[in-house]
């Protein structure tokens, strides 16, 4: 094998000596080559005929170890020199036309993002403390609330004023981005609106009141100095609304994103339902001040009715309160119930509480109802008609020699488990609760199991649950929008009912459908129920299910109404205060519900059947009726209605020529709740209810 003499190579290259124009080379040559390794290849097919190669200068091998410049992803690291160079190369770059355009641009594109951030941060904060501004005006925080409020105010105005800027009208034209900065920009606007004209009034309106009003020890109170002054308020925080829908209403949609559009809807929608509530509210604003003792203090009787033992109107009034209420201020003044009033007090004053008459009703009337209606407390309430209640109320005071009530209300047990969910839990004495979910039992059925015959015991504990209920109330530990909302389910359910003395008190209770009591005309409302009345003496009727049912004949204008009851009893319940007292004497099952069924046609209507046709028991007292109540023909079935069973009553009437009113169809509000249903080809037959504040009109189809 020919060789190069490997010392000669050798000594021609010196030892890592570094090449001034690549400083990678330092060490790219090792200071002695093995001779050995430096060879030439012989052809695998024989000897090589190349002839030796001469030995290398310095120069030459120097230059056969500079590398080609590589590609720049393996550039070698820039010179500090080589940096300089370049930025230099790129700043005067960036001052070129282009290069300050491109500039701008990034720049002006991170302050609109910022300010972008900066309209969402503020409108996020606004919604977060809307519900704080409101707390604080129920709690009259007139601190809070105006710090809310300025805040909030601030915010908006920033928002607003944020959006309408030169680099939103930069933005706006931008395909496919300016809908969406344009709707951003609305939705600023619309809350400023509101934010700008509503809540400065709103709380000057407050501040301005007394929030150091003292309450009564033990009443229930409210300021009424905001409301007297809302009257000035309402109509600008109104028009605030309807502006600020309107503004939403002209948002451009197109390629709008959802997450920009669907909180304005959100908001829209929420307009929509507060401007009609606020203008009802400016509307009889002057009635609920006149209610609430503006205008001098009002008597009040607060019914109790109880389902358990089942009356027209919902059920016999065993215990009522009497609250007097001056400039919002209400003190309970006292409480009362039946057992005094029927066993003791009347009969001390020579009122015959078994064969006595209280009131005198015209024959008609008199011939629907048993003869008890107007001469024993727990029975004032077998009428649909509440105002008769009332009246035969006002009739016992005027015999005890006391003054009238201004006027009265009528809630039940289902009312006060409602409340309970905005108030929370009530603590006993006992350590024992009462929540939603008991309530029902504790009053209308566990007691009389619990204390048998003990009346004191029993009556006690019914007055600790009340007197509960009214610290619950009158503490104002709860929210006021979760309270509304309760009282509102339960007057739907016609488990409130109201009557006034004043006339223009009694309209607002009837245009709103709290009234109870039987139509004189179809205008309004065209009526029709089914009542039941209790004849067994106990409190039977809180294992008592029924629901609802119309259907109508078109081409025969008729309409005919359907109730599937059911009775639940069951053989552990024992108590002679639930069993029925009268089935004994008749040789009836006490646990055999024992019901007159009232069924009423509207006024010019005509009953024309009923299911059953005849009743299951007739007896002097307990007999099937017939007669007439404001215009309405009602009659009377007796219905028997044994432990585990169920039955079916119905009723079919002819509706009378010309427009009919809305549909309100009217049951006996009981222990359990009813569903209502009526079929959607009576809408026909009836007015739309739409645009009435009646809250008792009942949904068809």
């Amino acid at each position: 094998m020919t060789t190069v003499d490997g010392d000669r190579l050798a000594d021609s290259v010196p030892a890592s000596e570094p090449d001034p124009d690549n400083p990678r080379t330092e060490s790219a040559v090792p200071s002695r080559v093995p001779a050995e390794a430096v060879t030439t290849r012989r052809s695998s097919r024989g000897p090589s005929s190349t002839p030796a190669r001469a030995p290398m200068t310095r120069r030459e091998a120097r230059t056969r170890r500079r590398p080609a410049r590589p590609i720049a992803r393996h550039a070698a690291p820039e010179t500090r020199a080589e940096r300089r160079r370049r930025g230099w190369r790129n700043f005067w770059l960036a001052l070129s036309p282009l290069g300050a355009i491109a500039v701008a641009t990034v720049i002006l594109g991170g302050v609109f993002a910022l300010q972008v951030l900066e309209v969402r941060d503020d409108l996020e904060v606004v919604k977060s403390q809307l519900g704080g501004l409101a707390e604080a005006a129920v709690s009259a925080d007139v601190e809070r609330l105006q710090q809310a409020g300025d805040d909030i105010v601030a915010r908006t105005q920033r928002a607003s004023e944020t959006a309408n800027g030169p680099l939103w009208d930069l933005a706006a034209n931008i395909p496919r981005v300016g809908n969406n900065v344009l709707a951003v920009r609305t939705v600023a606007e619309a809350v400023n609106t509101i934010a700008s004209q509503s809540i400065p009034p709103v709380v000057d309106m407050v501040s301005a009141a007394n929030v150091d009003q003292q309450r009564a020890e033990g009443s229930l109170g409210i300021n009424l100095q905001p409301f007297l002054e809302a009257e000035t308020v309402l109509p600008t925080v109104i028009s605030s609304f309807e502006d600020a829908s309107a503004i939403a209403a002209s948002m451009d949609r197109t390629d709008v994103l959802p997450a920009v559009y669907e909180p304005m809807d959100e908001m829209v929608a929420l307009l929509d339902q507060a401007v009609p509530i606020l203008k009802v509210a400016q509307e009889n604003l002057p009635a609920l001040l006149q209610a609430a003792g503006a205008n001098g203090p009002m008597l009040y009787q607060v019914m109790i009715q109880t389902p358990a033992e089942i009356r027209a109107t919902g059920g016999g009034v065993a215990h009522w309160l009497i609250l007097k209420v001056d400039n919002g201020q209400a003190e309970l003044v006292g409480q009362d119930n039946g057992v005094d009033l029927m066993y003791s007090r009347l009969p001390s004053l020579g009122f015959d509480t078994v064969n006595g008459s209280l009131i005198t009703l015209p024959r008609d009337v008199r011939s629907l109802y048993p003869r008890e209606l107007v001469s024993w407390s727990s029975n004032f309430t077998m009428t649909p008609e509440f105002p008769r209640a009332v009246e035969l109320f006002q009739a016992t005071r005027e015999w005890e020699d006391l003054p009238e009530f201004d006027g009265a209300i009528s809630i039940d047990p289902i009312v006060l488990a409602h409340l309970i969910e905005a108030t929370g839990p009530l603590t006993l004495d006992s350590g024992e609760q009462v929540t939603p979910e008991n309530t029902a039992s504790l009053l209308m059925s566990e007691p009389y199991e619990r204390f048998g015959a003990d009346n004191a015991a029993m009556d006690a504990f019914f007055n600790e649950v009340t007197s509960k209920m009214f610290s619950a109330l009158t503490s104002g530990d709860w929210e006021f929008g979760a309270m509304w909302d309760q009282l509102v389910r339960s007057a739907a359910e016609g488990r409130i009912q109201m009557w006034f003395d004043d006339p223009g008190l009694e309209a607002f209770a009837t245009e709103y459908g709290l009234d109870a009591s039987l139509r004189e005309d179809n205008t309004d409302a065209t009526q029709l129920g089914i009542y039941f009345n209790d004849y067994s003496i106990g409190k039977l009727n809180y294992h008592l299910t029924y629901d609802q049912h119309a259907t109508c004949n078109v081409d025969e204008r008729t309409i005919t109404v359907t109730m599937n009851l059911h009775n639940s009893i069951t053989e552990d319940i024992k108590s002679e205060y639930t069993l029925g007292l009268r089935n004994v004497n008749r040789g009836i099952d006490p646990r055999t519900m024992m019901l007159d069924v009232l069924f009423f046609a509207p006024p010019g209507g005509e009953i024309l059947s009923t299911d059953p046709k005849r009743g299951d028991y007739q007896d002097s007292y307990f007999r099937d009726r017939s007669g007439i109540d404001h215009g309405n023909e009602g009659l009377s079935r007796t219905l028997l209605l044994p432990m585990g069973e169920s039955r079916t009553v119905s009723y079919t009437v002819q509706l009378p020529e010309g427009p009919l009113g809305p549909l309100q169809l009217r049951h006996t509000p009981g222990a359990n709740d009813t569903e209502v249903t009526v079929d959607a080809n009576c809408a026909s037959l009836f007015a739309s209810p739409e645009g009435s504040t009646n809250i008792s009109l009942t949904k068809i189809g």
